[in-house]
């Protein structure tokens, strides 16, 4: 009896083990980390509409991945909310009279690689996630131009041979129409900040990296951060401090230790910034990072696996060691709108774009041709009826009459000389989340 009594104790007891090492490689994603989403297919903006994405960028957690891309994720309109101020007053001098709405969604659910869904709480922000890198040297007038010749037929080829042709006709359309229904488009892309903690279940027993200790060599290579505050030209000044946080690991050339885990927070300082002003003069910033902050479960040359993998992102980690690190941006996502280069020091400005010059000329030559034109040219009177979308063209036709045309032409000249020219320029914002790639050197 006492053996069999001793036996029974002894395999209750591996059983409670075995079922609490299950739970102990529960990886825990904190709350704060940002998931990037980009919806797969055209939406309804209407509350309660249902949409779906997958994940774009993986989410590491100290020195692994735990959510891979293509990761899907599920969530819904919860409600919109009108478009206002100067992006509203723009869609109206083009002719667009729709009552713009924004969509407000929320991600409720994601579903692992292996089937499993989970449910997640999120505050979901839009993004565009064109991404700029860094110039090499300066380029005279006519590489820039030809660059943007280049750049200009390769976005044209990409309308043609990249999939969803469709929904690329129908915004097209909808641009020109007064009045038009309003989507969610395919590839529109999403930061979901999760607002409470998220625990992925894990199957295989994992043992961390063992973290290098800081050593006197300055830390060289390149890594990838999020920005944990909006940064504008607007409203930086010289000396301003920032503050950045890893979102992948920085290992060393054997991929056996790390020099930086994930959720290593990176502080760097406001070097220049200049406002946007008069007569289309952009915003400017430059800034640096110049130390890393490790957390305190990570400052440990050698750590040991605890019951649960955490990110030193979560609260239960307090400040760990620091090191002097010289580090400058090298490319970084941007608003597509604010044509945004960076120069080799790791500056960046807001600029004109590639139709700074060229747009205003063709409007002109539009414009010129319609005064030298007859009125019963209907196709000329179609043609150069801008700025005001498909209502001035059909307008124009229809009216058969020159001076129609001729106005609706130096209307639109007028407002491309004037927005690109005149009126105040572009101010250069990083908003909160925005992803950089940061090379790190000696000096």
């Amino acid at each position: 009896m006492p053996s069999k009594l001793s036996c029974s104790l002894v395999l209750s007891l591996l059983a409670c083990g075995g079922a609490f090492c299950c739970r102990a490689q529960d990886a825990i994603v904190p709350a704060g980390v940002p998931l990037r989403i980009q919806v797969d297919r055209r939406y309804l903006i209407d509350t309660g509409t249902k949409v779906e994405g997958h994940l774009i960028a993986p989410v590491y957690l100290v020195d692994r991945e735990v959510l891979p891309v293509n990761t899907k994720v599920s969530g819904s309109v919860i409600a919109t909310q009108p478009v206002r101020g100067k992006e509203r007053a723009d869609a109206l001098l083009n002719g667009d009279f729709t009552p713009l709405r924004k969509p407000e969604l929320r991600f409720d659910a994601i579903t692992l690689p292996d089937g499993e869904t989970l449910p997640i709480a999120t505050q979901v922000t839009q993004r565009d996630g064109t991404v700029v890198k860094m110039k090499a040297g300066k380029k005279s007038l006519k590489q820039q131009a030809e660059e943007a010749v280049k750049q200009q037929e390769q976005e044209a080829l990409d309308q043609v041979r990249q999939p969803g042709k469709t929904d690329r006709l129908l915004r097209i359309l909808f641009s020109q129409l007064p009045y038009h229904p309003q989507r969610i488009w395919p590839g529109t892309q999403f930061d979901a900040d999760l607002t409470a903690p998220l625990r992925i279940p894990q199957k295989a027993p994992y043992t961390p990296l063992p973290v290098q200790p800081p050593g006197k060599k300055p830390l060289t290579g390149l890594i990838e951060a999020r920005l944990t505050q909006d940064l504008s030209s607007a409203t930086a000044r010289q000396g301003q401090p920032i503050d950045a946080v890893l979102t992948r690991p920085l290992l060393d050339s054997t991929k056996k230790q790390v020099l930086l885990p994930e959720g290593t927070h990176l502080e760097g300082v406001v070097l220049q910034a200049r406002p946007a002003r008069r007569f289309a003069r952009n915003g400017k910033l430059r800034f640096t990072f110049r130390r890393v902050e490790l957390p305190q479960t990570a400052a440990a040359p050698v750590p040991k696996p605890g019951p649960r993998l955490e990110s030193p992102q979560s609260g239960t980690a307090s400040a760990g060691t620091d090191q002097v690190v010289h580090g400058r941006m090298i490319s970084s996502e941007t608003d597509r709108r604010q044509n945004v280069q960076i120069d080799s020091e790791g500056g960046a400005k807001a600029t004109g774009g590639p139709d700074k010059y060229v747009a205003p000329l063709v409007l002109g030559l539009l414009a010129a041709s319609v005064a030298e034109g007859d009125n019963d040219n209907v196709v000329k009177n179609g043609v150069t009826g801008n700025g005001f979308g498909l209502m001035a063209r059909v307008a124009g036709m229809a009216a058969a009459n020159k001076q129609v045309s001729m106005g609706f032409a130096c209307y639109a000249l007028a407002k491309s000389v004037y927005k690109r020219w005149i009126a105040r320029g572009s101010e250069l914002t990083f908003p909160k989340d925005t992803r950089i790639q940061i090379e790190l050197s000696e000096r």
